[in-house]
């Protein structure tokens, strides 16, 4: 209970932090588009945020300590090795395949799921960041 207590702190911290600072810091205002810059980033802030305060005032039991951290660093890794990869061949050679590394370590097996996923995921980023907010993929 204690450790949802603090997870949720910290993603309303997040959450505050990214709307009052990093969020007005680095996006830009534009005045075309009916979507803005601004828009997606703050509704997802705000989501952290309310998750957060979801998690401090519905605490589950306490799980184990220390069991999940070399999960969350392979995670972790993943993701970097992602970004580094995505500057290096684009987004779109290297999202699907990172979705789908992510769901199996995760346990997913269930191939529509792997394959809604792997395709599904990647897609509905290309088409809020290229389509809606007319912003390239690396």
């Amino acid at each position: 209970m204690q450790t949802d207590r603090i997870t949720g702190a910290a993603l309303i911290c997040l959450g505050g932090l990214l709307i009052w600072w990093i969020i007005p810091w680095q996006a830009e205002e534009v005045g075309y588009g009916w979507l803005r810059p601004r828009t997606l980033p703050y509704i997802i802030a705000v989501s952290l945020a309310i998750c957060g305060a979801w998690m401090m005032l519905r605490p589950v039991a306490e799980a184990l300590p220390h069991a999940n951290w070399p999960r969350a660093a392979l995670y972790a890794g993943i993701l970097i090795a992602g970004l580094a990869l995505m500057s290096r061949f684009g987004f779109l050679w290297v999202g699907p395949p990172m979705a789908l590394v992510l769901m199996l370590i995760a346990g997913e097996r269930r191939p529509l799921w792997l394959t809604a996923g792997a395709v599904g995921t990647p897609a509905a980023i290309w088409v809020c960041v290229a389509v809606l907010l007319e912003r390239p993929l690396p």
